[in-house]
């Protein structure tokens, strides 16, 4: 089967408005979650969030979301939208303006207002936090299929509304505000004092393209898909069984399908959302899955420096953990000081570690039970 390169990549994040952005912003251990000053005004209990810092009205926000990491992403791949399918998500289907109206906004017409550059097949896929994810994946399975020769792959979503929040303060999944505590800090995962994650918003976009092709046409080469993996817990709408078995089934069919041990993987990017119910399930699904060398494969989530970007969030990490295996460096969970019980993994804790990682499994876990995960490796050209 054809191999699959990435050959570009960008982002939009509370970081910034490049990929650079975040991974220094990462590297660096640094939070980028902060008060935001509407939700305070609207006397909310959950004030922090990952915001971008990005200059658009309410009308073009969640456009400019998408529309500013593909085009890093194809510039660097030196590819244009008319060569490339489109495997993208957009997340939720309502939209709130800052002042308080809500304005029903379709995710469907903002998939076609950046598809239509775009060669077929244009999918969009909508399952829940572990979309961007399931987008890179499915991407992935169209060219090593020879469907398409490349794709760009990923996903953006707006998730700093009053809508938004009031939605999942609701379902007590969101860090409350508490006495003292800095708005950066609000996010813990795996953390013995965790609360919730923070809502964020952002996009990440990466160029998929068949190996040979990306050769031949002399073009960089970031690194490589080589395994995608999906399961449903089938359990409950809005938390995962205790023992994450949904979460290491999707593991498992990922390295199986890039014909890995789990022994061969270098890094894992956590889903790690800081919520009392998903961290302990996915350390366990971790723990099971590595066997003896749980307590020797770093583990990293990025959602403690930028919130949770929902649908996004798998893009954002997979921008993260291509340049974790080029430059051989795992960047820290912001905000863990003492893993909890029954979160005990090889945390990656204060500082960002050096670590060769040949190949990294990069995980995403949604509500109501969807579960992906891609394997990415280490070009060859930086071996």
């Amino acid at each position: 089967m054809t191999r699959v390169a990435i050959t570009g990549m960008g982002a939009v994040s509370p970081f910034g408005l490049t990929a650079d952005a975040l991974w220094e912003g990462l590297v660096a251990g640094r939070s980028a979650v902060r008060a935001i000053a509407r939700l305070v005004a609207a006397g909310l209990p959950v004030t922090t969030g990952g915001e971008v810092p990005i200059e658009a009205d309410d009308a073009t926000r969640d456009r400019a979301m998408s529309q500013r990491p593909i085009a890093e992403a194809l510039a660097q791949s030196g590819l244009r939208a008319a060569d490339t399918a489109l495997v993208w998500t957009t997340g939720l289907d309502t939209f709130a303006h800052d002042r308080g109206e809500l304005i029903e906004r379709s995710a469907g017409a903002c998939f076609t207002a950046i598809a239509r550059e775009h060669l077929r097949p244009r999918r969009m896929v909508a399952t829940a936090c572990a979309s961007a994810t399931q987008a890179i994946g499915e991407a992935f399975q169209l060219i090593r299929a020879g469907r398409v020769r490349a794709a760009v792959a990923g996903g953006a979503t707006v998730m700093l509304t009053l809508h938004h929040v009031l939605g999942f303060t609701s379902l007590q999944a969101l860090a409350a505000d508490l006495a003292g505590d800095e708005p950066g800090a609000a996010c813990k995962p795996f953390d013995r004092m965790r609360r919730g994650f923070t809502l964020a918003e952002g996009g990440a976009a990466l160029v998929l393209e068949a190996l040979d092709a990306a050769r031949a046409r002399g073009a960089a080469v970031l690194g490589e898909v080589v395994g995608f993996g999906a399961s449903q817990d089938a359990f409950d709408l809005t938390r995962p069984p205790p023992d994450g078995a949904g979460a290491e089934l999707s593991m498992r069919r990922a390295l199986d399908d890039a014909g890995l041990a789990p022994g061969a993987v270098g890094a894992i990017s956590a889903h790690g959302t800081g919520t009392r119910a998903g961290d302990p399930a996915e350390a366990a699904a971790v723990r099971r899955l590595l066997g003896e060398r749980w307590r020797a494969t770093p583990v990293a989530s990025i959602k403690g420096a930028i919130g949770h970007p929902m649908a996004a969030a798998g893009a954002l990490q997979a921008v993260a953990a291509v340049r974790s295996c080029a430059a051989g460096v795992v960047p820290p969970t912001c905000n863990l000081v003492e893993p909890d019980d029954g979160c005990e993994l090889d945390h990656v804790i204060g500082r960002a570690r050096r670590a060769d990682v040949p190949a990294l499994l990069s995980c995403s876990y949604g509500m109501g039970g969807q579960n992906a995960c891609v394997v990415l490796a280490r070009s060859e050209e930086l071996r």
